[in-house]
C-alpha cells in the first residue's frame, strides 16, 4: 500500500473507519455544523454525517478550500456538501446517474438536474454549481481537470470489480498534479463465511433468489467490502498514494444500537434510530471507511 509519509504532516488520522468518538471532537462537531446545522446535536449519530464531517476537516486541513479551487463529485446525488462547497470555492460540479439505478428515487432524483435549489439546505451560490448526467467509470472530463474530486459511499454500488476498479481509476486520473481524491465506502469489520460471494450466491441458488438475489460468484449482495478488497479494487487502481496508512480498528462504542437489515429494512437493536454508525446484513458488520489520497 502506497502512503506518502510521515502522514502528511496532519494533525490527525483521516484514513480510519467511522467511530463514535468522532462525535465528541469540538472541531469535527464545529464542521458538521457548518454542513448540515442541526445534526451536531449528540443525539444525531450518523455515519453519513460522519462523512460529510470528515471531508470537509480534511479539505480545509489541506488548504484545499480556496476561491480559485474547482471540485467534481462523483455518485454525488444531492448530499448537502455540494451546497457547502460552492460557499467556499470556485466551481462545483455533482456528477451522478440522476434518474437512473437503485437510488433514483432517494438520493439521485433527476430533479437535480433541473432545480438543483430544491435540495440546498442552506442559501448556496448557485453559479458555482454545475450537475451532470455521467457514468462514473466514463468521467467526460480531461485528465487534470480538477483540484479535488470526491465520492462518499458511492463506489461499492458502481457495479461488479471491474467496473469499481475503472471508477478508481477515473477519479484518479481527473486529478491535477497537487489535488486531493477523497473516496469513502464500506468496510467490514470482520471476517464471516456468509459475506462470501461464493457462499452468497450458493443462498441465491439454493433459495431460487429470494435471499442474495444480486450476488454473483465475483459479488456480494452486501455491497461492501473487506479491507482487502479496498486495497485491490479501489487504492491501487487509483495509482495514487494515500496520505496516511487505513487504520481499520474501531471501539466498542461504536458498535452499539447495530442497525440490521432484515428483509431490505433497517432494524436498530435497541429500537432507537441513533446511533447509526454500524449495520449488519448476513455476516459481519460494517461502516464508512474514508480513503483521501494526495496526487505527488
Amino acid at each position: 500500500m502506497s502512503v506518502l509519509s510521515p502522514a502528511a504532516g496532519l494533525s490527525r488520522q483521516y484514513v480510519k473507519l467511522c467511530s463514535r468518538e468522532d462525535f465528541e471532537d469540538p472541531e469535527f462537531l464545529r464542521t458538521l455544523h457548518e454542513i448540515e446545522p442541526g445534526r451536531e446535536d449528540p443525539g444525531h449519530l450518523h455515519r453519513k454525517y460522519w462523512e460529510y464531517a470528515m471531508l470537509g476537516l480534511y479539505l480545509e486541513e489541506v488548504g484545499a478550500l480556496r476561491e480559485d479551487a474547482q471540485a467534481l463529485a462523483v455518485g454525488a446525488g444531492h448530499e448537502t456538501p455540494l451546497f457547502w462547497l460552492t460557499n467556499r470555492i470556485g466551481r462545483v460540479v455533482a456528477t451522478d446517474i440522476y434518474g437512473a439505478g437503485d437510488f433514483a428515487d432517494r438520493e439521485a432524483s433527476a430533479t437535480m438536474l433541473t432545480d438543483p435549489a430544491a435540495f440546498a439546505p442552506y442559501p448556496y451560490r448557485a453559479d458555482r454549481l454545475e450537475v451532470a448526467d455521467m457514468d462514473a467509470r466514463r468521467l467526460e472530463f480531461p485528465d487534470e481537470s480538477f483540484d479535488i474530486v470526491f465520492s462518499l459511499s458511492s463506489i461499492e454500488h458502481f457495479g461488479g470489480p471491474a467496473d469499481i476498479r475503472k471508477a478508481a481509476s477515473e477519479m484518479a486520473r481527473v486529478v491535477r498534479p497537487g489535488g486531493h481524491l477523497v473516496i469513502v465506502t464500506e468496510c467490514f469489520l470482520g471476517r464471516h463465511v456468509l459475506d462470501s460471494p461464493l457462499t452468497q450466491f450458493g443462498i441465491r441458488l439454493a433459495t431460487l433468489g429470494r435471499r442474495c438475489g444480486t450476488a454473483t460468484p465475483w459479488r456480494r449482495s452486501t455491497e461492501c467490502f473487506m479491507p482487502r478488497d479496498i486495497q485491490r479494487l479501489i487504492i491501487g487502481p487509483t495509482g495514487l498514494p494515500l496520505v496516511q496508512p487505513l487504520d481499520t480498528s474501531v471501539s466498542e462504542r461504536t458498535h452499539e444500537n447495530t442497525i440490521r437489515w432484515v428483509d431490505g429494512e433497517p432494524t436498530p437493536e435497541t429500537g432507537e434510530p441513533y446511533p447509526h454508525l454500524v449495520l449488519k446484513a448476513h455476516g459481519a458488520p460494517w461502516t464508512s471507511a474514508f480513503l483521501a489520497f494526495r496526487k505527488p
